[in-house]
Formats: C-alpha cells, sequence, structure tokens
C-alpha cells in the first residue's frame, strides 16, 4: 500500500490547517493521503456545534485561545502544541467511510500498544485508556474522497483544555502523563511512522502540500474558516 505522507509539526494557525483538510477531501487523490498537523491553542468545533453550547468564550478570549469551526462533524475539541492531529484521506471508491475510520483507528491503536498502552475503541469515535480519552475522530465524504481525522493527546495542557470546554464527555488524558515520562509529538509522529512501514507494509512518499493545494487553501482560509459567518454561525 502507498501512502503519501504530509508532515508539519511546526504549530501552525488553526483556521488555515482546517482549510488544508476541505481541500484535501475535495480534490481528486489516486492514493491514501496521511497528514500530520499541529495547532496552536485553539477549539475546534464540529461543523453542527454551538459556540454557547460549547465554548468557554471568555476564558478562551483571554487566554488568546482560537475559536475556529472544522468541515467535519462531531464534537467540539481543544487543541494545542501538545496535541497531533493526523488525517486519513482515501480515495472514494477504495472502502466505505466506516472503513476508513477502522484504518485510522487500527493505525493509532497499534502506535499506543508500541509505547506500551492498551487502547479500546468505543462507537463514539473515540480511542479511551482506562474509560479516559485520548484521541477522538470525525469525518466527511465527498465525490472524491473518504476523509477522517483525529487528535492525539501527547502533552497537551489538559488544565486549559477543561477550562476552554464546558462539556467533557469523558474524562481526558495525555499520552505522556499515562507513560509518566516525556514525550513529544514528534517522538509519537516518528512511532507512527514506524507502524505504517512495519505493520501496514506501506510505500511512504514523504511529501509536501503542492502549490495548487497550497493556493486553494489560502483562498478557503480568507473567504471561510476565519470569518465569523463561519465559526459563528449556529
Amino acid at each position: 500500500m502507498r501512502f503519501r505522507v504530509i508532515g508539519n509539526l511546526t504549530p501552525s494557525n488553526p483556521y488555515e490547517n482546517l482549510a488544508v483538510e476541505e481541500v484535501l477531501n475535495n480534490i481528486p487523490i489516486s492514493a491514501p493521503v496521511i497528514r500530520f498537523w499541529v495547532n496552536r491553542p485553539s477549539v475546534i468545533l464540529g461543523r453542527f456545534d454551538k459556540v454557547e453550547d460549547e465554548v468557554n468564550l471568555e476564558y478562551c478570549i483571554d487566554n488568546d485561545i482560537t475559536i475556529a469551526r472544522r468541515h467535519t462533524g462531531g464534537g467540539t475539541v481543544y487543541h494545542d502544541e501538545g496535541n497531533l492531529n493526523i488525517s486519513l484521506t482515501i480515495p472514494r471508491d477504495a472502502v466505505e467511510l466506516s472503513a476508513c475510520y477502522k484504518i485510522l483507528t487500527t493505525i493509532l491503536k497499534l502506535s499506543l500498544r508500541s509505547l506500551g498502552l492498551i487502547s479500546i475503541y468505543v462507537d463514539v469515535n473515540a480511542l479511551l485508556i482506562d474509560s479516559k480519552k485520548i484521541s477522538g475522530m470525525a469525518g466527511s465524504l465527498t465525490k472524491y474522497s473518504l476523509h477522517c481525522h483525529s487528535t492525539l493527546l501527547v502533552n497537551s495542557d489538559l488544565v486549559r483544555l477543561k477550562h476552554s470546554l464546558k462539556r467533557l464527555k469523558n474524562e481526558v488524558t495525555n499520552i505522556s502523563d499515562e507513560l509518566k515520562g516525556e514525550l513529544k509529538v514528534g517522538d509519537v509522529y516518528n512511532v507512527i511512522i514506524d507502524i505504517l512501514r512495519t505493520y501496514f507494509k506501506a510505500d511512504l512518499i514523504l511529501d509536501s502540500l503542492k502549490t495548487h493545494e497550497i493556493s486553494m487553501a489560502k483562498d478557503l482560509y480568507l473567504s471561510k474558516y476565519c470569518r465569523d459567518e463561519w465559526v459563528f454561525k449556529l
């Protein structure tokens, strides 16, 4: 299996990153794309979530935490430099959306096990360790592709996370807290890459965004993702 791998672990503008996600879901692809990305401190609303229901807005404003909205459904989450985002985009005719979730879930579970953790998958598209959430997923399908993306809490600031969000369905935990040691997003990225190579026998094409993808994402960022009409639309 061949994967195009796009990785940028430098904490970046969440509006720009979310625009890239939608672009990758709306262009023809010939092989699966797996993307690794990190946001600056931000609260990311699911497509159908209401800011007033999910976000402690005053706290976020006071602490310079960006409010953004993604193109997929699912719940509202907190991102920062200690959270690794992983996206998987697969050609539409390759598998069903449920299989896309399953592939990404398998990648994450095997990576956590490689680190010494045992995780379970539950039907709300989350990975939990001892009933504490460590990863959540959401997805979308278009005429071109199936797209699912996940959070993975590596060494996130859980205090800020809990203050930023009004509702937490589960307790949360970091990989580093569970291992009781120092761990960075780059360390987990390396583990996932190793799992792709060893378990999936994947031919990895290490790549970056193409010029046309960057241009499309910039247009979408300016016309949609950074605008209050999108972020606060509900």
